[in-house]
């Protein structure tokens, strides 16, 4: 990574309360009206080629070879005191404009956020490319539209046995979100049971199957989780005990925490009590080995971009013989009748082909990342009283949640992005406001403590560089960022 690298990237709130936080101003040594000025006007700045410049300047980069980086003094005349406004220790953070200014490429950079999106894998990307080239519907019966519903079928067949599934269950859809809400469907049975009236779904899913797809509210529970993220069994049994027959929804590992769930032992419960088990393993895909038998699920959904397939394409199996889907999508007998709608060729391509490396290297990835994994955890624990949630129970081998006291999650992400490193959030980020995380929250952590969670994620392309250059960002962040008492986790 290009070290020197100051200033990328600054979400300021405006006025004076954004000089109100400049340490300068606060010393006596700037002038808040002026600096309150210069935040009003961040929206009319922009960057060209790593220079600092007001749009309409003689002095603006308009292309060319690189300028130099930002300084204390800008190389931009007439911007010296947006620089310093920029270089200020304590800077609000609120929706607001975006100003960058990067002297590196994302090719310099860390990326520690792999449970967000993967990179494309290249045996994705030539799928993707072979399938553009087709122009056949893979309705049509004719050469060109057989040709596309091979690619189709094809990559049916490598969803299909990545997760020990049959290919004609295999639903493609739009994505995880999509295939979670078809997957919560009212109706559903196993060939000789009842049909499902009511839906269970664990605290700490995703917010895609907490709105609870086709349910009612009033036919929707949470199960508790406990203080380690994993599902509450007996809450679980207590809540089965109390109804008609239940479609549960258990992750099989959490977004956030990494945390595994016990999903087979939910499965043995939940089929006990008549109902079926929906599991939604789309974090988990790639990262650990699963199929249906041995999770027992009757219902298993996947998203492509997680595996380093595109984005918009996912994936619902159904384990043989659950019968009662009813599709969202009404048109076409595209997907059997289950989801209407000429098929993404090019995405399903991909993520066939995503699959199939995913699963080849699998293992392998596992403990080398695993090992990575740890030895970054290692390193965040040489500051006193770091926080790793889930650390013990099993968790997925790329996933570390951690606070430590007095840090800010937002404060902290863009302290890592500054350094070149992207990480995110423990926290649900919605219309520019930072919420407490459900996950932290349900397993009774209080607000201020899950407000102050960083989610480091690794993948099959980080290396010990890597983690050594998050290590020393977070060592030169620790100092500023966590601040004030010990904070009280109980």
């Amino acid at each position: 990574m290009t070290q020197g690298a100051k200033i990328k990237e600054i979400v300021p709130l405006g006025g004076r309360e954004s000089a109100s936080r400049c340490a300068r101003c606060r010393r006596g040594g700037g002038d808040p009206d002026r600096h309150a000025g210069l935040f009003r006007r961040l929206p009319e700045v922009s960057v060209r080629h790593n220079a600092i410049a007001r749009k309409g300047t003689a002095n603006a980069v308009s292309g060319g070879s690189a300028a130099p980086a930002a300084r204390e003094k800008s190389p931009v005349p007439g911007t010296s005191d947006l620089v310093s406004v920029v270089n200020c220790r304590y800077v609000a953070v609120k929706a607001a404009t975006t100003v960058v200014a990067a002297d590196s490429s994302m090719a310099d950079r860390v990326y520690l956020d792999w449970n967000a999106t993967t990179p494309l894998r290249q045996e994705a990307k030539a799928a993707i490319a072979a399938a553009w080239e087709l122009i056949g519907n893979p309705s049509s019966v004719h050469s060109e539209g057989r040709r596309a519903r091979r690619l189709v079928e094809d990559a049916r067949n490598a969803v299909a046995r990545a997760v020990g599934g049959r290919p004609q269950d295999v639903v493609f859809l739009s994505g995880g979100t999509e295939a979670n809400a078809l997957a919560l469907t009212p109706g559903l049975r196993r060939a000789a049971g009842a049909p499902v009236q009511r839906l269970l779904v664990s605290a700490i899913e995703h917010a895609s199957v907490l709105a609870g797809g086709r349910f009612a509210t009033e036919a929707t529970a949470a199960i508790h989780v406990t203080r380690a993220g994993v599902i509450d069994l007996n809450h679980l049994r207590a809540l089965l005990a109390d109804g008609p027959p239940a479609l549960v929804s258990v992750m099989l590992a959490n977004n956030e925490t990494g945390a595994i769930q016990p999903v087979a032992d939910v499965a043995a419960i939940v089929h006990a009590a008549g109902g079926l088990l929906h599991v939604d393993a789309i974090q988990a895909f790639g990262k650990i080995p699963f199929d249906l038998a041995s999770t027992q699920a009757d219902l298993v959904t996947l998203s492509a971009h997680k595996i380093g397939g595109p984005k918009g394409a996912g994936a619902l199996v159904l384990a043989e013989g659950v019968e009662g889907l009813v599709a969202f999508l009404r048109g076409g007998g595209q997907e059997l009748g289950r989801r209407a709608g000429t098929e993404n060729i090019a995405g399903i391509a991909g993520f066939g082909a995503a699959a199939k490396a995913a699963m080849a290297v699998l293992k392998a990835d596992a403990a080398r990342v695993r090992g990575l994994r740890d030895r970054l955890e290692h390193g965040l624990r040489q500051t006193p009283d770091v926080l790793v949630f889930s650390d013990d129970v099993k968790r997925l081998p790329n996933t570390v949640l951690f606070t430590a006291p007095g840090m800010k999650a937002e404060t902290a992400v863009i302290g890592f992005d500054l350094g070149g490193i992207a990480v995110s959030s423990g926290s649900a980020c919605s219309s520019g406001k930072v919420q407490p995380s459900h996950v932290l929250e349900a397993m009774g952590y209080r607000s201020e403590v899950s407000q102050g969670a960083v989610r480091l994620s690794l993948g099959w392309s980080t290396t010990e560089t890597d983690v050594d250059l998050t290590l020393k960002a977070w060592r030169k962040l620790a100092d500023t960022l966590v601040k004030g008492e010990r904070r009280n986790t109980a």
